[in-house]
C-alpha cells in the first residue's frame, strides 16, 4: 500500500505486499480525487478547493487489506480505479461479503455516523487506487453545504437497508435463491447489454460468489453449473453473461 501523504490520515503501512510505484504528483491526483468525487456536481468552488486540499490518493495490491474490525474509523474512501470487497470478518476467518464496491463509489461513510471503529474488513479484490479523506476534514465541508449532507445521510440509509435484505435472505431463502438474486443485482448495478444477455462486466470467482451469497464454492459453482445448463446464463473467462432475467428472477 502506498499513500501520497499519510501525515494527516495515519495510514498504516507494513502490510508486507509489494506496492507498483504508478501514482503521478500530487496535484493530478488531487484534481482526479476530486473528479472522481460523486457528490462533486453539488459543492461549491470553495468546496472543490478545500476538498482538493485534503483529499488524499494511495495503492493498494490485490489481496492488501484496507482496514481490519476494529481498526480506526476516521476516513472516507471512493475507488478510482480497481474493485473492494467489505465483508464481515467472523472469528474462524470465513468472510460474509456485504458489498463490491467499484470504481466511482463511496465507503467508510459509517465514520460520519459516529462509528468509532470498523465493524467490517475491506479488501482490495484487484491492484486499486482509492482516494481518501478524513472525517473530520469532509465534516468541515458538509457543515456548509445541506444538500452534500442530506445526500451522504441518503447513501447511508440504502447501504443499511441493503445489508438487512441481504441478512435477511441468508435466513429465509436458499442458495439457489440467494444466488440467482445476487446474479441480477450485479446485472443491474454493473451489467453491460450484449446481444446474447446482459454480462456483468467484471470477473467473479465462485470463491467471490460465495461470499457473497454465504454459501460454499463447491455449492456455489454446482448451483452455476445448473443455472448454465438451464440457460439462465453462460460463462466465459471474462466473467459471466445473464441470458434469462426473467427466469432467473422467478427463482428469487
Amino acid at each position: 500500500m502506498k499513500d501520497t501523504d499519510n501525515t494527516h490520515l495515519g495510514v498504516k503501512r507494513g502490510s508486507g505486499c509489494q506496492v507498483k510505484s504508478q501514482l503521478q504528483s500530487s496535484v493530478p491526483q488531487r484534481f482526479w480525487c476530486v473528479e472522481d468525487f460523486r457528490f462533486t456536481d453539488i459543492l461549491t468552488p470553495e468546496e472543490h478547493e478545500e476538498l482538493r486540499r485534503y483529499i488524499r490518493s494511495v495503492e493498494y495490491r490485490a489481496g492488501e487489506t484496507v482496514y481490519f474490525p476494529g481498526d480506526p474509523s476516521d476516513t472516507l474512501y471512493t475507488l478510482h480505479h480497481g474493485r473492494v470487497r467489505l465483508a464481515y470478518l467472523e472469528e474462524s476467518g470465513r468472510r460474509l461479503t456485504l458489498a463490491i464496491m467499484s470504481a466511482g463509489e463511496l465507503f467508510g461513510e459509517a465514520a460520519l455516523a459516529g462509528e468509532e471503529k470498523r465493524r467490517w474488513i475491506a479488501e482490495a479484490l484487484e491492484d486499486t487506487i482509492l482516494c481518501m479523506i478524513h472525517k473530520d476534514d469532509f465534516l468541515r465541508i458538509a457543515r456548509g453545504n445541506p444538500q452534500l449532507a442530506l445526500k451522504i445521510s441518503t447513501l447511508m440509509g440504502k447501504r443499511l437497508v441493503e445489508i438487512e435484505n441481504k441478512l435477511e435472505d441468508l435466513l429465509f431463502k436458499g442458495v439457489h435463491a440467494r444466488l440467482a438474486r445476487t446474479l441480477l443485482q450485479l446485472a443491474e448495478r454493473y451489467g453491460e447489454p450484449k446481444a446474447d444477455g446482459v454480462h456483468i462486466r467484471f470477473r467473479l470467482t465462485h470463491e467471490e460468489l460465495a461470499h457473497l451469497i454465504g454459501s460454499t464454492r463447491e455449492t456455489t459453482s454446482l448451483i452455476l453449473g445448473e443455472f448454465e445448463r438451464q440457460g439462465l446464463l453462460s460463462k466465459q473467462r471474462g466473467g459471466i453473461t445473464l441470458q434469462d432475467l426473467e427466469r432467473l428472477k422467478q427463482l428469487t
